[in-house]
C-alpha cells in the first residue's frame, strides 16, 4: 500500500517526536505538575528516543537491518539514548545542587531521562513509524 508516509518517510521522525511531546504534556498535565513540558528536555517519554526509535525502525524497513545505514542509524540512536539517560541526567543534578547553593539562580534542573523515559520513548517511536509506515 503506498502511502503518503511511504512516499514522504522524513516526516515519520518528526511526526513520533511531536506525538512523544504531546503525550509528555499530557502527562505532565495528569501529574499536575506546575511547568507543562513540550518541546522541553526531560519527562515521559522522551521525546529524542522517540525521535531516534522511529528513525532506527524506518531505515529497518526501507533498507534493511543489513545496510550499513541501519548500522549508522542504530549506533547514533545509542549515541542519543546515553546521552539522555547519563550526560543530560547528571546535567540535571547539577543544576539542582547548584540552584541549592545560589537560591536565585533558577537553572533547569529536568534535562535528562530515565531508563523507563528512554525505553518506552523509543518503543513509543518505532512502534508509530511501523504503524505510519504499514498503513495503518
Amino acid at each position: 500500500m503506498n502511502t503518503f508516509f511511504s512516499a514522504y518517510p522524513v516526516a515519520v521522525p518528526f511526526i513520533a517526536i511531536l506525538s512523544a511531546e504531546i503525550v509528555k504534556a499530557l502527562i505532565d498535565g495528569i501529574r499536575h505538575r506546575k511547568e507543562i513540558r513540550f518541546l522541553h528536555p526531560g519527562g515521559m517519554p522522551s521525546g529524542h528516543s522517540a525521535f531516534m526509535g522511529s528513525l532506527v525502525v524506518l531505515v529497518a524497513m526501507r533498507e534493511g537491518v543489513g545496510s550499513v545505514l541501519f548500522a549508522v542509524i542504530a549506533v547514533l540512536a545509542v549515541i542519543v539514548m546515553f546521552d539522555a539517560i547519563h550526560l543530560r541526567r547528571e546535567a540535571g543534578l547539577h543544576a539542582s545542587a547548584l540552584n541549592q547553593l545560589q537560591k536565585n539562580a533558577k537553572l533547569e534542573e529536568s534535562l535528562g531521562h530515565t531508563h523507563l523515559e528512554v525505553v518506552l520513548g523509543a518503543l513509543f517511536g518505532g512502534i508509530l513509524s511501523f504503524l505510519l509506515l504499514n498503513g495503518f
